[in-house]
């Protein structure tokens, strides 16, 4: 049984709910900095009275929603190469990774930050399949150089996330957030230019 419908449905499924993820962040920031520039026009100790409060519940608002992106982020990555049932299983294995290492260092970040690097291997993996030509590979989009661009692409959006996640403190911040960069901006060329340059650079 062709397992390519099945793949391309959760393809569609999960950029749906990363949009709604983002597009529910991006509510989340405009209305806490309308209420934040109210507050200050209508109180002018409330950065001493009521700011860190209103800090605490934006990050208990954004915190869900932020590790709800960062999963639906690495689950993008295995269902390139895997079937439906072996996704399910590796994507439990992939979460499981995560909540086994917040349990043993008891912070979330690392927890995070080690399922990132999970899904930033699966994805590094899936670009050299890509740039192969493995034909197990499942892309909603056509042309080996605009699914090139997509897998560095997502590989630059999973480093990033681990930068922010993870990194701040860490000696290794900087190299990988200008590796994310380098990624993005490439990724992004290839997705987006593809044609323009088989054509400026046609085959044989």
């Amino acid at each position: 049984m062709d397992e390519r419908p099945k793949r391309r449905n959760w393809d569609f499924i999960l950029m749906m709910v990363t949009v709604g993820l983002l597009a529910a962040l991006g509510v989340q920031s405009f209305v806490g900095t309308a209420y934040a520039w109210w507050a200050q026009r209508s109180d002018a100790a409330w950065e001493l009275t009521g700011y860190t409060d209103f800090v605490n519940v934006m990050n208990a608002i954004a915190a869900p929603l932020v590790i709800a992106l960062v999963v639906v982020l690495g689950l993008c990555v295995p269902k390139r190469v895997l079937t439906r049932t072996a996704l399910a299983v590796v994507s439990v294995a992939m979460v499981a990774v995560g909540v086994a290492v917040w349990a043993l260092t008891s912070d979330p970040a690392v927890g995070l930050g080690a399922y990132l690097v999970v899904a930033s291997v699966l994805q590094l993996v899936v670009v050299v399949m890509t740039a192969v030509g493995s034909p197990s590979l499942v892309y909603l989009t056509e042309g080996r150089l605009t699914r090139i661009g997509s897998g560095l692409l997502h590989l630059g959006f999973l480093l990033f996330a681990l930068v922010v996640v993870a990194l701040q403190d860490s000696e290794w911040m900087l190299p990988v957030f200008f590796a994310s960069a380098v990624l993005t901006v490439v990724g992004t060329t290839m997705s987006f230019y593809s044609r323009s340059f088989a054509r400026t650079h046609p085959a044989g």
